[in-house]
Protein backbone atom coordinates (compact mmCIF):
# COMPACT_ATOMS: atom_id res chain seq x y z
CA UNK A 1 0.00 0.00 0.00
CA UNK A 2 2.64 2.45 0.68
CA UNK A 3 4.59 1.62 -2.43
CA UNK A 4 1.51 2.59 -4.35
CA UNK A 5 1.02 5.83 -2.45
CA UNK A 6 4.97 6.30 -3.01
CA UNK A 7 4.73 6.04 -7.33
CA UNK A 8 1.61 7.77 -6.94
CA UNK A 9 2.77 10.93 -5.12
CA UNK A 10 6.42 10.67 -8.07
CA UNK A 11 3.79 10.40 -11.00
CA UNK A 12 1.83 13.69 -9.48
CA UNK A 13 4.95 15.18 -8.73
CA UNK A 14 6.72 14.46 -12.56
CA UNK A 15 2.75 15.62 -13.62
CA UNK A 16 3.17 18.97 -11.83
CA UNK A 17 6.28 19.63 -13.20
CA UNK A 18 5.78 19.05 -16.60
CA UNK A 19 2.76 21.07 -16.76
CA UNK A 20 4.83 23.92 -14.77
CA UNK A 21 7.44 23.76 -17.81
CA UNK A 22 4.89 23.65 -20.91
CA UNK A 23 2.63 26.17 -19.46
CA UNK A 24 5.75 28.47 -19.37
CA UNK A 25 7.39 27.65 -22.10
CA UNK A 26 4.85 27.40 -24.97
CA UNK A 27 4.37 30.95 -25.64
CA UNK A 28 8.44 31.07 -25.54
CA UNK A 29 9.57 32.03 -29.59
CA UNK A 30 12.05 29.88 -30.73
CA UNK A 31 15.07 32.06 -31.38
CA UNK A 32 16.02 32.69 -35.26
CA UNK A 33 18.42 30.18 -36.29
CA UNK A 34 21.94 31.97 -37.33
CA UNK A 35 23.39 28.33 -38.38
CA UNK A 36 21.97 28.10 -41.95
CA UNK A 37 24.37 27.58 -44.73
CA UNK A 38 23.45 30.24 -46.93
CA UNK A 39 24.45 32.72 -43.94
CA UNK A 40 28.54 31.68 -44.15
CA UNK A 41 30.43 35.16 -44.80
CA UNK A 42 34.25 35.47 -44.24
CA UNK A 43 35.35 37.24 -40.93
CA UNK A 44 37.55 40.44 -40.83
CA UNK A 45 40.89 38.01 -40.48
CA UNK A 46 39.71 36.91 -44.24
CA UNK A 47 38.44 33.08 -42.51
CA UNK A 48 35.15 31.45 -43.59
CA UNK A 49 32.47 31.01 -40.98
CA UNK A 50 30.01 28.72 -41.30
CA UNK A 51 27.34 27.23 -38.61
CA UNK A 52 29.20 29.29 -36.10
CA UNK A 53 32.47 27.02 -37.19
CA UNK A 54 35.37 29.37 -38.35
CA UNK A 55 37.93 27.41 -40.54
CA UNK A 56 41.34 27.08 -38.96
CA UNK A 57 40.80 28.07 -35.61
CA UNK A 58 37.22 25.60 -34.63
CA UNK A 59 38.05 22.42 -33.52
CA UNK A 60 36.46 18.93 -33.79
CA UNK A 61 35.38 19.17 -30.92
CA UNK A 62 33.15 21.94 -31.10
CA UNK A 63 31.57 20.53 -34.51
CA UNK A 64 30.73 17.69 -32.92
CA UNK A 65 28.47 19.59 -30.52
CA UNK A 66 26.57 20.77 -33.72
CA UNK A 67 26.66 17.74 -35.67
CA UNK A 68 26.76 14.61 -33.16
CA UNK A 69 29.12 12.45 -32.13
CA UNK A 70 28.50 9.25 -34.55
CA UNK A 71 31.61 10.32 -36.87
CA UNK A 72 33.72 8.22 -38.76
CA UNK A 73 37.27 9.16 -38.91
CA UNK A 74 39.62 8.39 -42.11
CA UNK A 75 43.48 9.51 -43.33
CA UNK A 76 43.54 9.60 -47.13
CA UNK A 77 46.90 9.49 -48.92
CA UNK A 78 46.61 9.76 -52.89
CA UNK A 79 49.85 9.00 -55.24
CA UNK A 80 51.57 12.01 -54.61
CA UNK A 81 51.32 11.17 -50.47
CA UNK A 82 48.93 14.11 -50.38
CA UNK A 83 47.32 13.45 -46.81
CA UNK A 84 44.11 14.61 -45.74
CA UNK A 85 41.95 13.79 -42.36
CA UNK A 86 38.87 13.81 -42.65
CA UNK A 87 35.94 13.24 -40.02
CA UNK A 88 32.83 12.13 -41.63
CA UNK A 89 29.21 13.13 -40.25
CA UNK A 90 27.12 10.06 -42.28
CA UNK A 91 23.42 11.53 -40.73
CA UNK A 92 22.74 14.86 -38.72
CA UNK A 93 20.25 17.82 -39.26
CA UNK A 94 21.06 21.55 -38.90
CA UNK A 95 18.22 23.87 -39.12
CA UNK A 96 15.72 21.17 -40.33
CA UNK A 97 17.96 20.11 -43.07
CA UNK A 98 19.07 16.39 -43.19
CA UNK A 99 22.37 16.07 -44.52
CA UNK A 100 25.96 14.35 -44.49
CA UNK A 101 28.69 16.71 -43.33
CA UNK A 102 32.42 15.91 -44.09
CA UNK A 103 35.27 17.84 -41.87
CA UNK A 104 39.04 18.15 -43.01
CA UNK A 105 41.08 18.91 -40.28
CA UNK A 106 44.31 20.40 -40.33
CA UNK A 107 46.81 18.06 -39.70
CA UNK A 108 50.86 18.96 -39.00
CA UNK A 109 53.65 16.34 -39.16
CA UNK A 110 54.04 16.06 -34.97
CA UNK A 111 50.53 14.76 -35.44
CA UNK A 112 50.52 12.91 -38.52
CA UNK A 113 52.93 10.63 -36.81
CA UNK A 114 51.29 10.46 -33.48
CA UNK A 115 48.61 9.07 -35.24
CA UNK A 116 50.75 6.74 -37.30
CA UNK A 117 51.48 5.17 -33.84
CA UNK A 118 47.88 4.38 -33.81
CA UNK A 119 46.72 2.59 -36.92
CA UNK A 120 43.80 0.08 -36.76
CA UNK A 121 43.38 -0.43 -40.32
CA UNK A 122 45.05 0.39 -43.89
CA UNK A 123 43.53 -0.38 -46.80
CA UNK A 124 44.27 0.61 -50.63
CA UNK A 125 41.15 2.06 -52.27
CA UNK A 126 40.30 0.96 -56.51
CA UNK A 127 41.35 4.63 -56.98
CA UNK A 128 44.83 4.01 -55.94
CA UNK A 129 44.36 6.27 -52.50
CA UNK A 130 44.97 4.64 -49.77
CA UNK A 131 42.43 4.78 -46.37
CA UNK A 132 43.57 4.52 -43.04
CA UNK A 133 41.55 4.45 -39.95
CA UNK A 134 42.70 5.03 -36.35
CA UNK A 135 42.38 2.97 -32.79
CA UNK A 136 40.23 4.73 -29.75
CA UNK A 137 43.73 6.73 -28.95
CA UNK A 138 44.48 7.94 -32.47
CA UNK A 139 40.74 9.05 -32.69
CA UNK A 140 40.60 10.96 -29.55
CA UNK A 141 43.61 12.83 -29.83
CA UNK A 142 41.69 14.74 -32.92
CA UNK A 143 39.68 16.37 -30.86
CA UNK A 144 41.61 19.52 -30.62
CA UNK A 145 42.27 19.73 -34.50
CA UNK A 146 41.51 22.39 -36.02
CA UNK A 147 38.98 22.66 -39.27
CA UNK A 148 40.54 23.50 -42.48
CA UNK A 149 37.24 22.85 -44.67
CA UNK A 150 33.75 21.86 -44.29
CA UNK A 151 31.52 20.09 -46.62
CA UNK A 152 27.83 20.17 -46.24
CA UNK A 153 25.75 17.55 -48.65
CA UNK A 154 21.86 17.77 -48.52
CA UNK A 155 19.68 14.94 -48.10
CA UNK A 156 17.19 16.57 -50.59
CA UNK A 157 17.90 17.84 -54.11
CA UNK A 158 18.06 21.22 -54.71
CA UNK A 159 17.30 22.84 -57.65
CA UNK A 160 18.95 25.09 -59.38
CA UNK A 161 16.36 27.65 -58.72
CA UNK A 162 16.05 26.89 -55.13
CA UNK A 163 20.14 27.76 -54.99
CA UNK A 164 19.51 31.22 -56.74
CA UNK A 165 16.59 31.58 -53.84
CA UNK A 166 18.63 30.93 -50.88
CA UNK A 167 22.23 31.76 -52.32
CA UNK A 168 21.43 34.21 -54.84
CA UNK A 169 23.87 34.71 -57.72
CA UNK A 170 26.97 33.15 -57.77
CA UNK A 171 30.13 35.86 -58.50
CA UNK A 172 31.41 33.28 -61.31
CA UNK A 173 30.08 29.81 -62.53
CA UNK A 174 33.09 27.24 -64.00
CA UNK A 175 31.42 24.23 -66.29
CA UNK A 176 33.62 21.25 -65.26
CA UNK A 177 31.69 19.44 -67.77
CA UNK A 178 28.65 18.30 -69.16
CA UNK A 179 25.47 18.70 -66.47
CA UNK A 180 28.38 19.62 -63.98
CA UNK A 181 28.81 23.17 -62.75
CA UNK A 182 30.90 24.93 -59.91
CA UNK A 183 29.07 28.57 -58.29
CA UNK A 184 31.78 29.84 -57.00
CA UNK A 185 30.85 32.77 -54.02
CA UNK A 186 34.16 34.36 -52.72
CA UNK A 187 31.98 36.78 -50.32
CA UNK A 188 30.48 33.33 -48.33
CA UNK A 189 34.00 31.32 -48.57
CA UNK A 190 31.71 28.86 -50.40
CA UNK A 191 31.32 26.74 -53.69
CA UNK A 192 28.49 24.86 -54.86
CA UNK A 193 28.67 22.03 -56.76
CA UNK A 194 25.74 21.85 -58.95
CA UNK A 195 25.28 18.58 -60.69
CA UNK A 196 22.42 17.61 -63.10
CA UNK A 197 23.28 14.21 -62.07
CA UNK A 198 23.78 13.81 -58.01
CA UNK A 199 22.91 15.57 -54.91
CA UNK A 200 24.43 19.27 -54.69
CA UNK A 201 27.19 19.81 -53.00
CA UNK A 202 28.45 22.74 -50.66
CA UNK A 203 31.94 22.91 -50.03
CA UNK A 204 33.17 25.69 -47.48
CA UNK A 205 37.04 27.00 -46.59
CA UNK A 206 39.52 29.67 -46.90
CA UNK A 207 39.97 31.61 -50.00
Amino acid sequence: MKESRLVLIILLITFVIYSVFYLSTRDVEIAYNQAMPWQSYVNDQGKTVVFDLTMDESTLAESMRLFGTEVEASLFEDKDQKKTLEIFFSNTKVGGISAKVIINLALNDQQFNYLSDNIKETEVMPSGNKKTIFNQAGESSMFGLTISALTFIPSANLSADTLLGLFKKPARVELVEPGVEYWYYPSKGLRIIVDAERKEILEFYNL
